[in-house]
């Protein structure tokens, strides 16, 4: 970890400012990782004489590890002082959860236990239903979203109103079992600090200062949350990109970072210099954003910079087989570099998966199975591996699932170990995804998963619903693979990590290929003022040496002007290769 004297002029300026609330706008690739630390660690000696801990949140797990591991270092670096420490580094889910809602949430929500996160496929659920007038939907997918003093509740993908009298009752009595959504939790800590005031001045007093990263992501529940600490006298700071903002979902649309300057005593920072990219993608980063930042790397002396290519349909193998000659060419080691898309579906179409297999528990292991296969995601793989085991479980056991997750004790430690051991062996364990889905791979899912189901009844006294051989069925699977073989004429051709923006959403990558069709491209060459082009800007400033947009072959004549435009150049097919590593 860098010294102070080591950061940038901007950088330092940012670190180095009085104990106020800020407001950081910060280009791709500037450092905000670095200079948040640093800025953290300033603020802590700044208040070596006072009590409280200053919180310095996030809204990923791997950017909070970043965090800890870089605080860490750098106070071994600087040898420490007395209160280095006295800081907490978390998410912001995280932060209000183990702050707020598991110590005191059961008050609230009426319940005898300590309040507990459902995934929201467990068993028990099925009786939490709210009605939107017309149908009846599960608990999971209903949204509590500010509105003023209120809440409005939604349902669905079409997010349709539901009336608030419906929304609570169910909310309410799976808040009397001690249960709650992800999507809920905010909902019940919102409601926490505005019914238990006490424990709102109790946090301000040991959190007067929070920093927030990644501060476009912040939703308006999120924000309203902050708003209610800063009310009571915390001094928030928050850095961030709007430009990167790719949650509008969520109801993170970056207009809280945007107009935070505007607050009376807040003090504004840019950060515009960026330490990732080359000239070349950093030009087109700017032309997208409307933006004047700098490139602080020179271009390499191999082939580099921003291409695009074509592609047709059904033909995905042979846009990534010209993507590994460009690699190849530029002298990019494969494994660092990926293939991004817009979605979840596009990303299973361009790693050879068929997602669209099984039904219920049956599709939930052949999800983990595509995502250890072709994703790569053995963390996700797993993940999807217990859901599909906590829906095997009979209805009093829903708390099983936080606990195959999240292990608190020895006996889920040990069920955590034979489940892991389930997902990575495909020789006697979760099959492969290269067998035939109904007459090879499902025989032998449900010959393995009666033996797992065993040993975690006999010697974990896990008890499975009677109706086990009906939910592990091979309806709606076909006589092929789960994961297909590629084309013959790209067989040679590595698998590259296949995913999406949002999972990549803060690497840096050496090559990216951002696959995109029409639709994709044309919100991508019209800017970040809508959510799709700002997708399509954080999957161009992943990339450090060479970026890579696959678009439909059928769009080409009416693109390509403007691609060349915005500083794209048609990558030739012709490009020469050397050996692959």
């Amino acid at each position: 970890m860098r010294v102070m004297e080591d950061l940038s002029p901007e950088q330092r300026k940012v670190a180095e400012l009085p104990l106020v609330p800020l407001s950081v706008t910060a280009c791709a690739g500037s450092g905000k990782t670095l200079t948040s630390i640093h800025r953290l660690a300033a603020m802590r000696r700044n208040l070596d004489d006072e009590h409280g801990l200053i919180a310095l949140l996030s809204f990923s797990n791997v950017a909070v590890d970043t965090f800890r591991a870089g605080y860490h270092d750098l106070m071994r670096a600087e040898g420490g002082h007395r209160r280095s420490m006295a800081v907490e580094i978390d998410t912001v889910d995280g932060f209000i959860t183990s702050n707020v809602l598991r110590p005191h949430g059961h008050r609230t929500m009426k319940a005898s236990r300590t309040p507990l996160l459902v995934e929201g496929r467990e068993a028990f659920l099925s009786s939490f239903k709210v009605y939107d007038g017309a149908i009846s939907h599960p608990i999971r997918d209903l949204r509590a979203r500010v509105n003023g003093p209120n809440f409005r509740f939604e349902v669905g993908r079409g997010s349709k109103p539901v009336l608030a009298a419906n929304a609570r009752a169910t909310i309410e009595r799976l808040g009397r079992s001690g249960a709650y959504t992800h999507d809920l939790g905010r909902y019940w800590v919102l409601r926490i600090l505005r019914e238990q005031p006490d424990i709102l001045r109790a946090l301000v007093r040991r959190y007067p200062h929070v920093l927030v990263d990644e501060a476009q992501d912040i939703s308006t529940e999120h924000q309203a949350i902050l708003e209610i600490l800063v009310s009571k006298g915390c001094q928030l700071s928050l850095i961030g990109d709007v430009n990167q903002g790719i949650y509008d979902f969520s109801g993170a649309d970056g207009k809280f970072l945007h107009e935070y300057h505007r607050t009376a005593g807040v003090t504004a920072r840019r950060l515009t210099v960026n330490y990732r990219s080359i000239p070349a993608i950093v030009k087109v980063a700017n032309t997208l954003a409307g933006t004047n930042d700098t490139a602080h790397n020179e271009a390499p002396k191999d082939f580099s910079g921003a291409h695009f290519i074509t592609f047709k349909k059904g033909e995905e193998d042979k846009a990534i087989a010209e993507f590994a000659s460009l690699c190849d060419h530029a002298r990019i080691n494969f494994k660092d570099a990926a293939i991004v898309c817009r979605s979840v579906d596009w990303s299973e179409t361009w790693s050879g998966a068929d997602s669209n297999q099984g039904q219920g528990v049956v599709r939930t292991f052949a999800k983990a199975v595509l995502l250890r296969e072709r994703q790569r995601r053995m963390g996700d793989a797993y993940n999807s591996c217990c859901v599909a085991i906590a829906g095997l479980l009979t209805d009093d056991q829903h708390d099983c699932l936080a606990y195959m997750k999240r292990p608190l004790d020895e006996q889920f430690r040990g069920i955590r170990r034979l489940i892991w051991g389930f997902v990575r062996d495909s020789d006697t364990g979760l099959p492969s995804g290269s067998l035939k889905a109904l007459t090879e791979w499902h025989p032998l899912l449900l010959d393995r998963c009666k033996r797992l189901l065993h040993v975690l009844s006999q010697d974990f006294g896990l008890t499975f619903c009677p109706t086990v051989g009906q939910r592990l069925a091979k309806r709606a699977l076909k006589d092929r693979p789960l994961v297909t073989a590629p084309d013959l004429a790209a067989a040679h051709v590595p698998r590259f990590r296949v995913t999406t923006v949002h999972k990549v959403k803060g690497e840096s990558i050496s090559a990216v290929l951002y696959a995109a069709d029409k639709k994709h491209v044309r919100a991508l060459l019209n800017g970040t003022e809508a959510e799709l082009g700002r997708i399509g800007y954080v999957a161009v400033t992943r990339a450090r040496d060479l970026l890579v947009l696959a678009i439909p072959e059928t769009a080409v004549k009416e693109l390509e002007a403007d691609l060349m435009t915005v500083g794209f150049q048609r990558a030739s097919t012709k490009v020469p290769s050397t050996a692959t590593r």
